[in-house]
């Protein structure tokens, strides 16, 4: 055999090689582009906890009113499991959809009890209007029914535990306060100066037990990207509660 016959060989050899090389490749992102994604929000206080995902543990030692991930699962059937010191807090299972995204917030329950309860939130990151951001503001503290005053204003009545509202409002700095529903004071928590980031989903999650100080906040940002017209079209209700005065609010605060 010639060097030349070789060298043409040899050349189909590393072609072949490369083609097969790049199907691997395309097939891998495939895969991984069907993947959920989990946030962890530490809702319960004076604790650090440890995360495991499916019986693998996927953070450890997560402050109160830290957020963790984003940590990637295939859609369907998963067990998130919360653990203290080698101590099994709960576990729960849940369902997801491919190309979905979750926060996942432990945090205690109304009514004053110590033992946790976990809820998930699913996070809409479509595109909000230039200049816009998505403020969602979720009850996951001890304290019964509650409304959330947005620069003194009840922007949002009646929202147990477990439940959120959102909002979509021009980029500013608030100030946010949780009293009891229909009430000025006590105030719960607050009021917290709150800067939202245009073009991504502001969650402002309340944690903690007022007759313990333990009142706390979470925070978690998730860039979205802008389009669209300068004002927003539509006010979303979420999840609970009512949209006291949302709509007059927002008017005044576009002018």
């Amino acid at each position: 055999m010639t060097t030349r016959a070789l060298r043409r060989i040899l050349v189909l050899v590393l072609m072949l090689g490369a083609t097969l090389g790049l199907a691997g490749l395309t097939a891998a992102p495939s895969f991984a582009a069907n993947n959920a994604s989990l946030y962890v929000v530490q809702g319960l206080p004076g604790r650090s906890v440890d995360v495991t995902v499916d019986g693998r543990q996927v953070a450890k030692g997560v402050k109160t009113a830290a957020v963790v991930g984003p940590f990637k699962v295939k859609p369907g059937s998963r067990k998130i499991t919360f653990s203290d010191g080698g101590t099994e807090l709960l576990s729960r299972s849940f369902a997801v959809k491919a190309r979905s995204s979750w926060d996942v917030v432990v945090h205690l329950p109304a009514g004053g009890s110590t033992d946790p309860t976990v809820t998930l939130f699913r996070n809409d990151t479509s595109t909000v209007p230039r200049g816009k951001a998505e403020l969602v503001v979720a009850h996951t503290a001890t304290v019964p029914a509650a409304d959330v005053r947005v620069d003194g204003k009840v922007l949002f009545s009646n929202i147990a535990n477990g439940q959120s509202l959102n909002l979509t409002v021009p980029v500013a700095t608030y100030k946010v306060a949780i009293t009891p529903t229909g009430k000025k004071s006590p105030v719960y928590l607050g009021p917290v100066s709150l800067t939202v980031k245009g073009g991504a989903v502001n969650r402002v999650y309340a944690l903690g037990d007022p007759d313990k100080n333990t009142m706390n906040v979470a925070v978690h940002v998730l860039a979205t990207g802008s389009s669209g017209s300068e004002r927003p079209k539509k006010v979303d209700t979420g999840t609970g509660g009512e949209a006291a005065g949302a709509v007059r609010f927002l008017a005044k605060l576009t002018r």
